[in-house]
């Protein structure tokens, strides 16, 4: 503990003894510097020590470091800087404009150089006049939506508010004395501002989870901040709440990563990174942390999260987060909820106003019935762009012009558009997973049905890394119109063990909405219609009968039924025409049902009784596996007489950590080691 703390005076002192750095800085940083930071040194720089890093992440952390070595990318600057390695100027001074335009996501860019900045105390491997143009940029830069000068950032998406907070708060600690060129506040200042606002953002994900639950893309984005907190915060409060996210979020890779894929349900999600293949965002990160995915040939650094991992000497996961993720490789059965409904405000004392908008911001509450008239009165206030919030300003004015023709407010109006304003709104998700040796099942347990979202994956079931099916049904509103996969209508979809029942339909909304979402729909390439995703080519055996399609991989088998005729589109889109329809999955295993014949004969045995109603279907399926199971749009999900848990489900349930929603307290044992995570107190104690 002692020598950790005297190497990061040691860093503090080289940055002040260096003539290079101290004259680099056109705003006069060299004129103000705060020597009183040296006594401001008193945090524990002992994470990582303390908690005794596995072999394994030391081992990730020097090969990734290694690998980095080839790469002239941006984000590989960090790793050459903490091994000492030439660095790439062009590199990192070509990342400037974005900052200086105040574009969107310049906050990745500032928490890549603000870890440069950091790192550099050490090494002192930035040229004069990099440190002078990094350190320019983040003087000129615009570190939330109420400071001055014009952007096109969007600033209160749930990852985007910790990056900026982070920036802002390391920025002001670097430079204390320093006045800010776009501000006009001192370094100091910002700190002041941006302390509560870190804490707020830590606070909430200890309590209520993720809005972007799960985020094969946005747990990247917030990963990065988070160790820089963890690495470079002198408060040591908010450096041991960071700690103790990311070992939460170390926890959501062991329970849900299957077979080197992230084979769960997802709050927000990209065509991207699920179809044919593709790599997740995340799985550099996963297998720095747990060792749960071989790096595939040498990196090239391009992973902002990996990188402030593999250089970080504060945050390592503690070692029962591993333990755990190679027991339940095998066996597993959680359930876990994400965030809070919107008209919960009142019982967690969060308001439906600007004192708390940026809660339901980061929910993608902008245009919610509850929320839209404090939007827009928040985009007068702050001189936003509105396309950053609401859509671009038509869209605003014909809904305030909509609203008046009915004779109602806007809040109200809103209400009739209940099916995409309320549905893209990133609600609670009681997420179900159930896991064996040979195959996954996990979804959001009947999640907003009928409802239309921007990007998020209800539901899968993974076989291995390839081998993997879900459903969706494309339209409505979408956050890109080229998304064809994640997103659109939300199913009733309810899961138990190794079966799920999926149905899609929904509500007429009003004329205005079905009119938008027709031609939405044609802008999307008449997305009429719903589909399944099965990789015929990443299986053994695919055959297709009485409605079924079976699939068997590596003595694992999964059988996907559809109520409606379906179609091949391609190698790996299984299509079927109109807004409704049921689709009935079940995974198997030559363990459980003998040979795939065996399987594929048992599932085409048993019958299935499906009923149209006005909205939805009752269901009736006698599972092989599961005996009879019956579910309708509304109700119960029955499986052999019992009623399934569909949720509200506690934070954690399952054999590790159990904790009660919207507490601050977590516990996650295994064997004989136990984490304790208090954010009452900012207390992180390991124990083995």
């Amino acid at each position: 503990m002692r020598t950790s703390r005297t190497l990061k005076i040691v860093f503090f002192i080289s940055l002040i003894l260096s003539p290079q750095f101290l004259m680099a800085f056109p705003f006069e940083l060299q004129d103000q510097w705060d020597y009183s930071m040296i006594s401001k040194l008193e945090r524990s720089f002992n994470l990582f020590e303390h908690f005794n890093a596995t072999s394994g992440f030391k081992a990730r952390q020097s090969l990734y470091l290694n690998s980095s070595r080839f790469s002239d990318g941006f984000y590989a600057q960090s790793a050459h800087i903490f091994v000492g390695d030439e660095v790439n100027d062009d590199s990192i001074i070509n990342s400037l404009d974005r900052i200086y335009a105040r574009q969107d996501c310049c906050d990745f860019t500032m928490n890549g150089l603000i870890r440069m900045l950091y790192l550099n105390l050490e090494k002192d491997m930035l040229a004069k006049d990099t440190k002078d143009k990094i350190a320019d940029s983040l003087g000129n830069a615009k570190y939330w939506y109420s400071y001055p000068e014009e952007d096109t950032a969007i600033f209160t998406t749930e990852n985007h508010q910790i990056l900026y907070h982070t920036a802002e708060y390391l920025a002001g600690q670097l430079f204390p004395n320093t006045t800010f060129v776009n501000s006009g506040i001192k370094g100091k200042d910002h700190v002041e501002h941006a302390k509560p606002l870190v804490l707020r953002w830590l606070d909430w994900r200890a309590r209520f989870g993720f809005s972007e639950w799960h985020s094969n893309t946005y747990y990247v984005e917030d990963i990065s901040p988070l160790l820089n907190l963890a690495d470079f915060a002198l408060d040591e409060e908010i450096a041991t709440k960071a700690a103790m996210i990311l070992d939460i979020m170390a926890f959501d890779f062991a329970t849900n990563y299957y077979k080197n894929v992230y084979g769960t349900t997802m709050g927000r999600c990209y065509d991207s990174s699920r179809i044919s293949g593709t790599r997740d965002s995340i799985s550099e990160v996963a297998w720095m942390m747990l060792g749960i995915e071989d790096l595939h040939n040498p990196c090239d650094a391009s992973d902002m999260a990996a990188v402030a991992l593999a250089t970080s000497k504060s945050y390592a996961p503690p070692p029962l987060i591993e333990d755990i993720y190679n027991n339940a490789t095998s066996y597993f059965e959680g359930r876990e909820r994400h965030s809070i409904y919107i008209d919960e405000g009142d019982k967690y004392d969060i308001e439906y106003n600007s004192e708390d908008l940026d809660f339901w911001f980061g929910m993608q509450a902008h245009l919610d019935s509850k929320v839209i008239a404090e939007t827009y009165q928040h985009i007068e206030d702050h001189n936003r762009n509105p396309m950053t919030l609401a859509g671009p300003q038509a869209l605003m004015d014909y809904l305030r012009v909509s609203a008046f023709l009915h004779g109602t407010t806007i809040s109200e109006y809103a209400k009739t558009l209940e099916l995409i304003f309320r549905g893209v709104t990133l609600q609670t998700a009681n997420c179900y997973t159930y896991r064996t040796p040979y195959y996954q099942l996990s979804g959001a347990q009947d999640h907003m049905k009928g409802l239309n979202s921007a990007q998020e994956h209800i539901w899968q079931a993974t076989l291995d890394r390839e081998a993997y099916v879900f459903t969706s049904s494309p339209g409505g509103y979408v956050k890109d119109l080229s998304q064809k996969w994640m997103g659109g209508f939300k199913p009733r979809a309810v899961f138990h063990e190794n079966i799920g029942i999926i149905q899609y339909d929904r509500k007429s909304t009003s004329i205005e909405g079905e009119v938008a979402i027709f031609f939405l729909n044609l802008a999307m390439g008449g997305t009429f219609y719903q589909h399944a995703y099965f990789p015929r080519s990443a299986f053994d055996k695919v055959i297709q009968k009485n409605g079924w399609t079976l699939g068997e991989k590596n003595d694992a088998y999964i059988a996907l039924y559809s109520y409606e005729a379906t179609q091949w589109m391609s190698d790996f889109e299984l299509r079927v025409n109109g807004r409704k329809n049921v689709w009935v999955v079940e995974l198997g295993s030559k363990e459980e049902h003998g040979s795939f014949d065996d399987f594929v004969s048992q599932i085409l045995d048993a019958k299935i009784t499906i009923e149209p109603r006005n909205l939805g279907y009752d269901v009736t399926y006698d599972s092989p596996s599961q005996g009879k199971s019956t579910v309708g749009w509304g109700g119960a999900f029955k499986v052999d007489g019992e009623k399934i848990d569909l949720g509200d489900y506690d934070r954690f349930e399952n054999a590790y950590c159990h904790q009660e929603f919207g507490t601050q307290k977590t516990f996650i044992e295994f064997e004989a080691q136990r984490l304790e995570l208090n954010f009452e107190n900012a207390s992180r104690i390991y124990q083995n």
